[in-house]
């Protein structure tokens, strides 16, 4: 593989998760597909919503606005990208990104030992409804407590993509990935279910970027199984609430060809997304289904009654490794926010 194209691929991830985030963001609290096809159509939301709100680039140009999960999805590069240049421990390190996340959340600035940069940026610090165990456990933190829940919200696995995109382009074994990813969303969400489903997206992104070949459904199927593999072997088959986080996953792959449409299948057989272990079988589901179009699978993954942003986010970070971003179409690409941000984290993930 080319420097190029592990870019591309990289770029592709990261781009692609906000994309799908930006989608989904405004029907993130609808109750139903039905409630969204009767205000965006038989088909439901497929375009950026214009009337939702919105930001203007420097030239008065309409910009999507993606939520809280991409937010903390950079701000978790950012302290990987600090760990490594500081040689600073790199789960303490992105903590403390979040730390400067949380300090924008609440209108406080937060000293946490380095200049975050991305805590300058007024747009990405603005509240796009936050998750309130990933507040509350900063919250902890930040007073010198230890976080205490046992949540298995989607708000762990929804952030962790750039440590699969990292471990891709340094080297790093997959088992290093699945560790890292469920440590960092350990810091937050202490329910084992945020843990191995943060650790399964993170190993599965960093085998679709590592991929020589064209990724299709058997090829995507193949790394699933090696996901689920790593995942058992890093905290053992016999794990507390292991054997159920194996089933949901596998049931998202076994409902490929259901004679349902999309929305069908994932009210009726995935959940909502709320959940760490639904988010992502709603994301591996949509991937399967429409593994060959990119824009396709972003109206799967947030086209339902739950939690339309995340699953529309691990979609896109998923797919996105696979096709690259120079295959994602322009109607979402030119309109993203902070387009040029997340480029230029994707190229030093790279």
């Amino acid at each position: 593989m080319t420097k190029e194209e592990l870019q591309d691929k990289i770029r592709g991830s990261l781009v692609g998760g906000a994309v799908g985030d930006a989608l989904g963001y405004p029907v993130e609290f609808v109750c139903s597909f039905e409630e969204i096809r009767a205000k965006y159509g038989r088909d439901g939301i497929n375009v950026y919503d214009k009337s939702f709100p919105w930001c203007e680039d420097e030239k008065g140009q309409y910009k999507a606005l993606f939520s809280d999960d991409t937010q903390m999805t950079l701000y978790t590069a950012e302290g990987l990208l600090e760990a490594a240049g500081s040689g600073r421990p790199i789960v303490a390190t992105i903590c403390n990104s979040y730390l400067a996340w949380y300090g924008g959340q609440v209108g406080r600035k937060i000293r946490i030992g380095y200049d975050s940069s991305l805590a300058g940026i007024d747009e990405l610090n603005k509240r796009r409804a936050p998750g309130n165990t990933c507040l509350s456990a900063l919250l902890s933190i930040r007073n010198g407590r230890e976080p205490v829940n046992s949540s298995k919200g989607c708000g762990g696995v929804m952030r962790v993509a750039p440590i699969g995109l990292y471990g891709a382009s340094h080297g790093w074994t997959l088992e290093e990935t699945a560790r890292l990813a469920g440590e960092v969303a350990e810091l937050t969400h202490l329910h084992p279910l945020s843990t191995y489903s943060s650790a399964a997206l993170a190993v599965m992104v960093q085998l679709c970027v590592l991929a020589e070949e064209a990724i299709g459904t058997v090829t995507f199927k193949a790394i699933v199984d090696k996901t689920l593999g790593v995942v058992g072997e890093v905290y053992g088959p016999d794990a507390p609430a292991m054997g159920e986080f194996q089933r949901v996953i596998r049931n998202a792959i076994s409902l490929e060809d259901a004679r349902l449409r999309d929305w069908e299948v994932i009210e009726n057989g995935l959940g909502g997304g709320w959940v760490a272990e639904e988010t992502l079988a709603i994301a591996v589901f949509s991937v399967i289904r429409h593994i060959d179009d990119f824009n396709a699978c972003m109206i799967c993954a947030v086209n339902h009654g739950g939690d339309s942003d995340s699953t529309g986010a691990v979609a896109g970070n998923i797919l996105g490794a696979i096709v690259g971003y120079e295959a994602i179409p322009e109607k979402f690409t030119e309109s993203i926010q902070l387009k040029k941000l997340l480029l230029t984290m994707a190229d030093a993930l790279s």
